[in-house]
């Protein structure tokens, strides 16, 4: 397993790449909109998406309850590109918080 590290624009990702596989580990700290409220569910979720983007799978979203909104946190994206570089992942950013709009 290789992990390469990379901060574009304040954002931090992590390129993760075991057995012909590339995982993307990214901050997403987007505040989204949801009807509850941190009191009424766990401060963390862990969603499983399993939704196709354009460069790979949106495989996994973590929602960071607070008592006065809730945040995208972090995302994991199956890419399906091998050579990663930054333009690759500041348009998968964008991917996952077009996407997580519509699947939270």
């Amino acid at each position: 397993m290789t992990v390469t590290n990379y901060n574009i624009n304040g954002l931090n990702f992590s390129v993760i790449y075991e057995n012909g596989i590339v995982v993307v580990y990214m901050d997403v700290n987007k505040e989204i909109k949801r009807r509850k409220h941190a009191e009424d569910e766990e401060r963390l979720v862990y969603m499983d998406v399993n939704k196709e983007i354009k460069n790979g799978i949106l495989r996994k979203l973590v929602i960071c309850n607070t008592k006065i909104s809730s945040y995208i946190c972090n995302a994991v994206v199956e890419v399906n590109n091998k050579n990663i570089n930054e333009e690759l992942l500041l348009n998968l950013y964008n991917e996952v918080v077009e996407v997580s709009e519509i699947v939270i």
